[in-house]
């Protein structure tokens, strides 16, 4: 004999909770995963820290498909730092990029502040003047490798992936909820007579 469970509206409420606390911290885990990885402005706001990858230009002790760890520090005294920086007006050299600060110089005719850049094995710096308004961070950790999916997620080619996740997972569910009162029937198929 088969027993009916009720189901009270006390465990309704009770279930109905759970489900939405699992879904908030859901959310804001994935918020709080989210913002580290793409979005600095907020990164800096919750944490001090950014997180950065898939840059147009990298010092010659970084890799490409590294992802770097930032935090804000003081512009004028970075010198020695490896400093990541949004280069804008410089035509085909524009783009986030990481290097080396060589020098900072005090432009005393417009009371500016900017610095020189270069890659590590190189004692030349690049012809940029790097501004505080371009200064996004200081590299305080990298992390090998983990910079190219970072980098794919924030590409335009991961809308395919997404799509093809969300009806993969869309399917599962289906699938999975189908009724079980429509099972295929366990009689025997008859065979054919000649």
């Amino acid at each position: 004999m088969e027993e009916k469970v009720i189901e009270t509206r006390k465990d309704k409420i009770l279930d109905l909770t759970a489900k939405i606390g699992m879904s908030t911290l859901f959310v804001a885990i994935l918020f709080f995963v989210i913002s580290f990885l793409y979005i600095p402005s907020i990164s800096y706001g919750i944490y001090q820290k950014a997180s950065f990858s898939g840059l147009t230009g990298v010092d010659s002790s970084l890799n490409a498909n590294d992802l770097l760890i930032t935090e804000k520090r003081d512009f004028a005294k970075s010198q020695g730092d490896i400093i990541v920086f949004d280069l804008e007006g410089y035509n085909g050299n524009d783009g986030l990029k990481a290097y080396r600060v060589y020098s900072i110089i005090d432009d005393g005719a417009t009371g500016s502040k900017y610095c020189l850049v270069g890659s590590t094995d190189s004692s030349v710096s690049f012809p940029w003047r790097v501004t505080e308004d371009m200064y996004l961070g200081t590299v305080t950790v990298r992390i090998p490798g983990l910079g190219a999916i970072t980098g794919f997620f924030a590409s335009p080619l991961s809308i395919i992936f997404w799509v093809v996740a969300a009806g993969s997972v869309t399917g599962i569910v289906l699938i999975l909820k189908k009724d079980p009162n429509k099972a295929i029937s366990e009689e025997p198929t008859k065979e054919r007579k000649k």
